[in-house]
């Protein structure tokens, strides 16, 4: 969760330090800043979202290949718009920064903290690569490591370059670009190292699918546009509205709500690779749990966050030194963040999905047209501004949930029909021909699920010998990989077998200490591999992947 803040956190400590050292001025400009930061994330999400889910999905059914070859595709794409964008930056800054801001006092500050950010803009958008990888290669430790070094390093140097060397806003946009290229490059190193699917190989540097990765990454990158659009006009409205003094309070609340992607982004993003493996394998009952995980794990967070504001809008105001009262405007932003995160969950979900255009839609409700709408309206009849973050983040939720059941009531009566809320497909579990089940890694709970699965395969019409066999080297395998990887008797594997046209598969997901079991049997002449070398002969196909810190046995039969 506190990876997804990677690419706005510069802007929040940016924001905090220019508060303290110079004055509201400055803070505005470093607001009205914001959407190049956008526009770099916009990239960034685009391509290595695109690739990460394209890659999750390729490590669910299996193609460790192409899971790789995504990898480089984002990696290339991601270089060739961060040379554009150092164009930009030399060429084209005073312009940008007129778009940005009309107001002769703020302007000289906004082309020279845009300029900055442009021209190193490169670890601003090829950070997102680490960043959604590290995550599918089950390093998480060092997702979290890589994010502690942008934050630590920018603070570290908006101090130097601000009070010691009092380089204004220049000193904290220099100070962004440096964190962000050194935790970039730490980033890069420790995808490189150990075991790992992700690591760059320049043979392996050209464009393939890209239509495959614009389009899944397509809702993360069009809400980063969106955000673009929607932060220059309220600039202007929240200008119109209160003037300058508006545009800081909104500049604050505005860093605040990019505090909360690590609970509204960070839990959806952390889902997003486990639901490619789910549902690449079709295992419904898996998705479900996840997304409920998500749910219940994320209103608890975003409830806490609001309170937490709420509580502190005095210390809040102190810090930013602002002369406005916070408490509503926080009240607010507080509730519009549990909105937000259901938003959150249901537009990832359907882009892993593949349900674009309903990702697409929520995306473009969240970010743009409510939130607008809401703050045109209430500018308008004089009501407090600020209440247009709750209004509009509940009207998205609403009419989301309204679409999605339109989608659903579609298809009511046919053999695919659609759940309700997930729009999930639940064809093979009505006509039984998928078990799941969570093994508890005892020699008892293994017994029983052998016998399970043997019962699953006779009663889809597979040869009573070849079920038990089947039966007893899946027993075999269990108690191999609960001994090799878990850690102790309370933890669980995962089993789920499939019958559907003459083809049985089972999928065994065992979390823990890497252990390739078809390598190892492969290599070994022992009795404790004889089932596993049994499978190997029945079997059609045997493969092995380990991701997300977890090991993937696939076998067909």
């Amino acid at each position: 969760m506190i990876s997804v803040l990677g690419g706005t956190i510069n802007a929040i400590i940016d924001s905090a330090f220019v508060s303290r050292r110079l004055d509201s001025d400055a803070l505005a400009a470093v607001g009205l800043t914001m959407p190049i930061f956008l526009v770099l994330c916009t990239v960034g999400c685009l391509f290595a979202n695109g690739g990460s889910v394209a890659s999750s999905l390729a490590l669910g059914k299996n193609i460790k290949d192409d899971a790789g070859q995504y990898y480089h595709t984002s990696f290339l794409l991601m270089v060739v718009c961060s040379i554009v964008f150092v164009i930009l930056g030399v060429f084209c800054s005073s312009f940008i920064a007129s778009i940005l801001c009309n107001d002769p006092i703020l302007f000289p500050m906004v082309e020279e903290y845009g300029r900055i950010i442009l021209i190193g803009s490169a670890p601003f958008i090829l950070i997102y690569l680490p960043n959604f990888y590290l995550q599918l290669d089950g390093k998480a430790k060092d997702l979290s490591i890589m994010m502690g070094v942008v934050i630590a390093t920018d603070i570290i140097f908006d101090y130097l370059l601000l009070f010691v060397f009092d380089m204004g806003v220049k000193g904290a946009a220099f100070a962004s670009v440096i964190s962000m290229l050194i935790a970039t490059i730490y980033g890069f190193i420790r995808l490189q190292m150990g075991k790992g699917n992700f690591k760059l190989n320049l043979k392996q540097l050209k464009v393939v699918n890209l239509k495959e990765i614009a389009l899944l990454g397509s809702p993360s990158a069009i809400g980063n546009l969106f955000d673009v659009i929607r932060l220059a006009v309220l600039n202007w409205i929240l200008y119109m509205a209160g003037g300058a003094s508006a545009v800081a309070v909104w500049t604050v609340l505005n860093s605040l709500l990019e505090l909360s992607l690590c609970i509204t982004s960070g839990v959806s993003r952390t889902a997003s690779p486990l639901l490619g493996i789910y549902l690449g394998g079709r295992d419904n009952e898996g998705v479900r749990m996840i997304v409920d995980i998500e749910l219940r794990t994320g209103l608890v967070l975003s409830a806490i966050y609001g309170v937490v504001l709420v509580l502190l809008h005095g210390p809040i105001e102190a810090f930013f030194k602002l002369d406005q009262n916070l408490l509503l405007p926080l009240i607010c932003l507080g509730i519009s963040v549990m909105f937000e995160l259901i938003c959150s969950i249901l537009g990832s979900y359907f882009n892993v999905a593949k349900n674009i255009l309903v990702s697409d839609m929520i995306m473009f409700l969240r970010t743009l047209l409510f939130p607008l709408l809401f703050a045109f309206i209430f500018y308008v009849v004089k009501v407090n501004i600020w209440l247009f973050l709750p209004c509009g983040m509940a009207a998205v939720v609403i009419t989301s949930l309204l679409l999605i059941k339109a989608v659903a009531l579609r298809t009511r009566g046919k053999s695919h029909e659609l759940s309700s809320v997930l729009l999930l497909d639940g064809y093979i579990e009505k006509t039984n021909r998928v078990k799941g089940l969570s093994v508890v890694a005892s020699d008892e709970a293994i017994c029983k699920a052998s016998e399970d699965i043997t019962e699953f395969c006779i009663s889809n019409k597979m040869e009573i010998k070849t079920a038990k066999k089947i039966g007893l080297a899946l027993e075999e395998v269990l108690t191999v990989m609960a001994r090799k990887s878990l850690k102790s008797e309370t933890d669980t594997v995962d089993v789920r077998v499939f019958s559907m046209d003459g083809v049985f598969g089972i999928c065994i997901i065992c979390p823990g200490v890497q252990y390739d079991l078809f390598q190892e049997a492969e290599d070994s002449d022992d009795d404790f591999h004889m089932g596993v070398q049994m499978i190997n002969k029945l079997a059609e196909a045997c493969i092995y992947i380990y991701t997300m810190g977890m090991n993937v046995l696939s076998v067909v039969f």
